[in-house]
């Protein structure tokens, strides 16, 4: 009886997993696979601000023979794309590719949009032999278009001399060529002139939102520049650096700066008649101001003090 017992319990083990192995299905002697393979920051694939990408897909062969296949990719944004197009996979082998999409125009496209990356892939043959049926398999994933911000400043629109001992203000036009709404941020003004003051009006369109140049009205913002030289500055030109900040970008932590550099000149009190027109074919401020030139009775005083000095000397 014992024996019979123990011959029982060896061998139960053996028969309940003689039947669980039946139950489970035979893997498919002729299975393949296409997956996309999801970026590390997110579902979607963002393209750069140069409007590429680079799309990372795999094919699993689960079957027993070499499969060949054949590749499309149907692409968003009019977008050019470089990748595999034939392949051989072995068998119980998986193979990981690259597809590259270029000349994709971010700018003309509304920041966050998304469009449908689809790669299909089609089984030619099999061992050699041509397949028929016109098996395949697809994946799809979202491309993104990035947020752009890139505001430009605008060269001055008039052109004046400026002397010494005045203040003055110019203004320059700020405009959005990025993809998604902005305004100005921070403003940086820097001179190399050291009896020059320079600052920005607080009348200048600071919280103006801009629309990107896509939109129909797309806005300009007007940038006042503050001009106070002293009397005593010397006549020469002076150099005011300008830098503007993306609002769009600091919110995000990225500050996206744009620059640029007029010159200003800087004149002696002489009258607007007998100052020479030397402005230079770059972007220069010159800010005219009129002296008032001598009366007549200052030039009577003038000349009876000068000659009773000199009777005096006799």
């Amino acid at each position: 009886m014992r024996a019979h017992l123990l011959i029982f319990l060896l061998v139960a083990p053996l028969l309940a997993t003689a039947a669980t192995a039946q139950t489970d299905p035979p893997s498919d002697p002729f299975g393949w696979d296409l997956t996309i393979i999801e970026p590390n920051d997110g579902p979607d694939y963002d393209l750069s601000t140069n409007g590429e990408v680079t799309v990372e897909f795999f094919i699993e062969n689960t079957g027993l023979t070499d499969i060949q296949i054949s590749i499309e990719y149907d692409v968003p944004f009019n977008a050019s794309s470089d990748g595999p197009t034939e392949e051989s996979i072995g068998a119980g082998e998986n193979e990981t590719f690259t597809v590259k999409l270029t000349g994709v125009n971010v700018i003309t496209n509304t920041a966050g949009l998304a469009a449908s990356l689809k790669i299909e892939a089609t089984l030619e043959t099999r061992a050699g032999t041509p397949i028929g049926s016109g098996d395949s398999r697809s994946d799809e994933v979202d491309i993104r278009i990035p947020r752009i911000y890139q505001l430009m400043i605008g060269d001055p629109t008039v052109a004046l001399d400026f002397n010494s001992g005045t203040m003055m203000d110019f203004q320059l036009e700020v405009t959005n060529h990025g993809n998604s709404e902005d305004r100005i941020g921070d403003v940086e003004l820097e001179d190399d002139c050291p009896l020059l003051s320079v600052s920005v009006d607080e009348a200048s369109d600071l919280e103006k939102v801009l629309k990107p140049q896509m939109d129909q009205n797309p806005g300009v913002a007007n940038l006042k520049i503050v001009l106070d030289i002293s009397a005593a500055h010397p006549p020469r030109a002076c150099d005011i650096d300008i830098r503007v900040s993306s609002h769009g970008s600091k919110a995000e932590g990225t500050m996206v700066w744009v620059e640029t550099t007029v010159r200003i000149e800087v004149i002696g009190g002489e009258s607007e008649e007998n100052t020479e027109d030397n402005t230079p074919n770059d972007p220069t401020i010159v800010t005219k101001t009129t002296v008032p030139a001598p009366s007549i009775f200052y030039l009577l005083i003038s000349t009876l003090v000068a000659f009773g000095v000199a009777s005096k000397r006799k």
